[in-house]
């Protein structure tokens, strides 16, 4: 039985069939319905207008040219292994995986089976008592003053109901154990919710009590769309009391779910913007990324109650050419921005600032002038500097008077530099640092006389050099192309990808080719022609290019090969086309002829080098007849004659 990793085939044709890509894709974008296909504005690029093109089978963008089915769409919108997306996408479909996939054949395997299983049912609970209790206790919540305050409170703050339930806040009031009896009524598992901290045992009573008391909760929503865990904000008549000293705010404690290193609040609401813009912005706590996006700055996300890590810098750059960090501009934000931008060039990447010196949150900052701080904010984000000019010029200045000061400074850029891995971004900075700021070459060691590129130190999978340019993925066929391919190529596989529209007009031009040649030889380019022929050689290969273009249309062949291929899949039939296609398959057959004459030719030299006079004859006589019928088949095109040079 063919298997795809853990999946068998049959399976994964089981989930594909029983779920609709078109739904999956709404569900992410605005699909809007274009004759037999559906058409929105591309998740994987900054589409402008609507480029994306999806059927109930497979997706391709005429834009960034990405391409594939369900599994694939999934992959690549959440960054998602090829099980991972099966899992995900068999849980929204209701169809179980089968116990196959796990061969639960030793400890190991027995523990993961559980672990995903867990996993699923604690994103459950976690979604069930963000929903159905938090969220409730908020919009609509009464018999506990903690509720009017929080809305209050929310209200104070500038928050709006729209944001308010797209980010699905809520509150829990001063109740112990309200949440404990509302899970037991519904008869939810309490052991599953101990687990991941909503609820603990009391230490000094039987039973358990709420975590997240007296609290605004922001659910932490993954960008899978699953609540990973929660944070919480302590309400304000609760942070006063003189008898305790409660924490500001409380995180959900880690877990197979909740991650604090790979985790970025507001991603989940955020990606579609970031993708669109081809920016985010990183910004500190939860009421930062709900004031920017009340504000229509929408490409934001926080870390939560961690510095940036290089899980979230990956996760970023999958989604984003340029990362801003927006870090408060106290003493402890200036230093985790500086540690973001030491982190960034370790890892091949140069991360943006803004001119933001406000002493103010940035929340606090939109909220004490919304119009006018608005504006200002707006301005600098479409006009970000790189982090690393900034600080090198920060410092040089304050150490203009102190040479000890001085040396410490160059010291530590020379380090920051050593780091960059953009040879020419790098040779730039070196020059300027002896021009502008003379700072001796000496000084600066190996930088000043060597401009080979540092080796990046992060961790593999994030990209390299400079980030502001396009990254693309390079496969060893789209490094062997040598020109794009051809007019004719590109519309006679438009045709093709619809064979099961186009096949009997395929089928007879066959017939019409010398007896050896196969369909290939009708095309130009050696790459189509070499992917042609595989796909005619399996009897399968049209059904499956029909019903699963994925298996044939993958990495294995240049992307722009793909992109033609999946165009003419894509394309609707218009009038006259029939015509169009006996056009082009006359060429490819009289090329085929006129490839045989050459062989011929070459044949005939053969055998009158070697004296053989009687085989010369043979073949000059059938070298004369083609010519003549390919003269009658050039013919044809003006007069729209069939003339088939294998016949007489």
């Amino acid at each position: 039985m063919q298997k795809k990793g853990r999946f068998t085939a049959e399976w994964i044709q089981k989930l594909k069939q029983g779920i609709s890509l078109i739904d999956v894709a709404s569900e992410n974008i605005e699909l809007r319905k274009t004759g037999a296909r559906y058409m929105g504005r591309c998740p994987f690029h900054g589409d402008r207008s609507p480029s994306f093109s999806v059927n109930k089978d497979f997706f391709y963008c005429f834009g960034c040219k990405e391409t594939g089915d369900v599994i694939k769409f999934v992959m690549q919108l959440h960054g998602l292994s090829f099980e991972e997306a099966c899992e995900d996408l068999a849980e929204k479909a209701k169809i179980p995986i089968p116990e196959s996939a796990y061969s639960l054949s030793s400890a190991e395997e027995q523990a993961l089976y559980q672990k995903r299983i867990r996993v699923q049912k604690g994103a459950r609970l976690n979604h069930f008592a963000s929903l159905q209790f938090f969220h409730q206790n908020l919009v609509q919540g009464a018999g506990s003053p903690l509720f009017q305050e929080a809305r209050d409170y929310l209200k104070k703050r500038g928050i709006s109901d729209k944001i308010i339930q797209n980010f699905q806040v809520g509150v829990v009031g001063s109740q112990a154990d309200g949440l404990v009896q509302y899970l037991t009524k519904a008869k939810a598992p309490l052991e599953l919710a101990r687990e991941y901290g909503l609820i603990r045992p009391s230490q000094k009573q039987a039973g358990d009590y709420d975590f997240f008391r007296e609290r605004v909760i922001f659910p932490l929503i993954d960008v899978r769309g699953r609540v990973c865990g929660f944070g919480g904000r302590i309400l304000p008549s609760c942070n006063n009391r003189p008898d305790q000293k409660l924490p500001k705010y409380l995180n959900s404690s880690e877990s197979e779910l909740f991650h604090k290193s790979n985790f970025l609040y507001g991603l989940f609401q955020a990606k579609r913007s970031i993708r669109e813009e081809e920016v985010v912005i990183v910004v500190e706590g939860y009421f930062d990324v709900i004031s920017l996006h009340q504000a229509g700055i929408e490409n934001v996300v926080a870390t939560c109650g961690t510095s940036l890590t290089e899980e979230h810098l990956k996760i970023l750059t999958r989604l984003a050419k340029k990362i801003i960090v927006f870090f408060d501009h106290d003493q402890a934000g200036i230093n985790a921005t500086v540690k973001a931008m030491e982190l960034g060039l370790k890892n091949g990447l140069m991360l943006y600032g803004i001119p933001f010196e406000s002493t103010l949150d940035p929340d606090e900052f939109l909220l004490l002038s919304p119009a006018e701080n608005l504006i200002k904010l707006k301005a600098w984000i479409n006009e970000p500097f790189p982090l690393l000019d900034h600080l090198v010029e920060q410092e040089l200045k304050a150490s203009e008077a102190d040479v000890e000061k001085r040396s410490t400074t160059v010291k530590q850029i020379t380090e920051w530099l050593q780091h960059y891995t953009d040879p020419v971004g790098r040779a730039l900075r070196v020059d300027q640092l002896i021009q502008k700021w003379r700072i001796p070459p000496s000084a600066l060691g190996a930088l000043a006389t060597s401009l080979r590129p540092a080796q990046p130190q992060g961790r593999p999978g994030l990209p390299q050099g400079n980030p502001s340019m396009p990254r693309t993925s390079v496969t060893p066929q789209q490094g062997l192309r040598r020109k794009p391919i051809g007019a004719h190529d590109r519309n006679l596989l438009h045709f093709l990808a619809k064979f099961n529209d186009f096949g009997s007009l395929f089928v007879e031009a066959r017939k019409q080719l010398p007896e050896k040649d196969t369909l290939s030889v009708m095309f130009d380019d050696t790459e189509v022609q070499a992917w042609v022929q595989k796909m005619s050689e399996d009897p399968n290969g049209f059904t499956l290019l029909k019903l699963a273009p994925e298996n044939l249309v993958n990495e294995a062949i240049s992307q722009e090969l793909r992109s033609v291929i999946m165009e003419g899949l894509l394309q609707e039939s218009v009038p006259g086309e029939e015509e169009s296609l006996k056009t082009l398959l006359k060429r490819g057959i009289h090329k085929s002829w006129a490839r045989y004459s050459q062989r011929l030719k070459a044949q005939m030299a053969i055998a009158d080098a070697s004296q053989d006079m009687e085989k010369f004859k043979e073949l000059s006589e059938q070298f004369l007849d083609l010519q003549r019928k390919l003269k009658d088949f050039e013919d044809s095109y003006v007069s729209g004659k069939s003339n088939d040079p294998a016949q007489n």
